[in-house]
């Protein structure tokens, strides 16, 4: 058994079961080109434009556009909106991807300025939107929030309320793909429905090595292909991510009512173990957050503990945001989690909080 004084790098290769990311089964580098390499041999390679007139449609949008990250997706609908406006400020929830993940590239590369609104673990509301801003980002699901949604009330409030101020809004919808069964089963194109823009991911639940999507209005996206070309988004050759894309995208569509089954069925068995709490609770999508009354240092030892007499990496990483008395460690139900028996889950789950407790004195 590997040494808890390893680093946790090693600790984490060791390990018999990693729940981390990547969250599917079959997900190395090697089985993503062994499937490319059978897909390209049994005939023509996929375009850029078979995906996106996809996931356009899907949406129930004109036109989409393929990106590199997120990261540039998101930025480019950002600066088209403040140069549509003239106004540079962009209303954003505290848990937004842009504010916490991105190095302020929101401000430095495209020179937006952020109005933060509303409180950690809760969605952003109506009451919330002001007309003194070029647009609103509105994460659905809030992934540091563990998933939380807006009712379908609320977020049809929402809607109407940026209707009604002339408000552009636009969806953070990285991980959009699993709240359909919360919106009872309604389509993406009703969920999306009042949103300007939608950035979706390609690489978080799907799987895909990379890539995201900007969908909106025609004349939104031809603005967008030329910021990505600006900004270098413009491969040569994106056939490879395409392909991949497009070869898990459908399966892990299926797939996914399923992952949020899952995750209800792990949250409530968390939710009984002392220590610890789940949130929401019950959980929304098919992820969550295992909240723990310690710092993440300490969260961080406990999973190390937990690796080394399990063999079960249960976490990369331990959201800190909220304060130095309490973390959140993230729980994203994919091919993984699903296939690990709930016991062996459970069982890594009540170790890591007896160790943490421990470990806090």
């Amino acid at each position: 058994m590997v040494s808890i004084k390893e680093t946790g790098a090693s600790l984490k290769a060791s390990c018999k079961v990693n729940l981390g990311y990547p969250y599917h089964l079959n997900d190395s580098p090697a089985e993503h080109l062994a499937a490319l390499q059978a897909q390209f041999q049994s005939g023509a390679a996929p375009t850029p434009d078979m995906l996106e007139e996809k996931v356009a449609k899907m949406f129930g949008k004109p036109a989409a556009l393929w990106c590199p990250t997120g990261t540039m997706a998101q930025g480019i609908a950002g600066r088209i909106y403040a140069e549509r406006s003239g106004n540079n400020t962009v209303i954003f929830h505290p848990t937004s991807h842009l504010l916490l993940h991105e190095e302020d590239g929101y401000s430095a590369a495209h020179g937006l300025a952020a109005k933060v609104v509303g409180k950690w673990r809760e969605p952003m509301s109506a009451d919330m939107l002001d007309g003194d801003a070029a647009c609103a980002f509105v994460e659905v699901p809030e992934r540091q929030s563990g998933g939380l949604l807006p009712t379908w009330d609320d977020l049809s409030a929402l809607k109407a309320r940026a209707a009604d101020l002339g408000l552009p809004l636009h969806m953070d919808g990285a991980r959009v793909w699993s709240t359909r069964p919360y919106y009872d089963n309604r389509s993406y194109a009703e969920i999306v429905d009042g949103f300007s823009s939608i950035y979706v991911s390609f690489y978080k639940d799907i799987g895909a090595p990379v890539g995201a999507a900007l969908i909106g209005d025609e004349d939104f996206i031809e603005e967008a292909k030329i910021w990505r070309k600006r900004l270098g988004g413009t491969l040569v050759d994106a056939s490879y991510y395409i392909a991949d894309t497009l070869r898990l995208l459908d399966k892990r569509l299926a797939q996914m009512p399923g992952f949020i089954e899952v995750a209800k069925r792990l949250g409530q068995a968390v939710e009984a173990i002392e220590g610890v709490s789940v949130s929401p609770n019950p959980p929304q999508v098919n992820m969550f957050h295992v909240m723990l009354p310690v710092n993440a240092s300490v969260a961080e030892q406990a999973r190390d503990i937990v690796a080394e007499k399990t063999g079960i990496w249960i976490a990369n990483r331990f959201w800190a945001y909220e304060g130095d008395g309490v973390c959140a460690m993230e729980v994203m139900v994919g091919e993984k989690i699903a296939a690990l028996p709930q016991e062996d889950f459970i069982g890594a789950v009540k170790l890591l909080a007896e160790e943490a407790q421990r470990l806090a004195g």
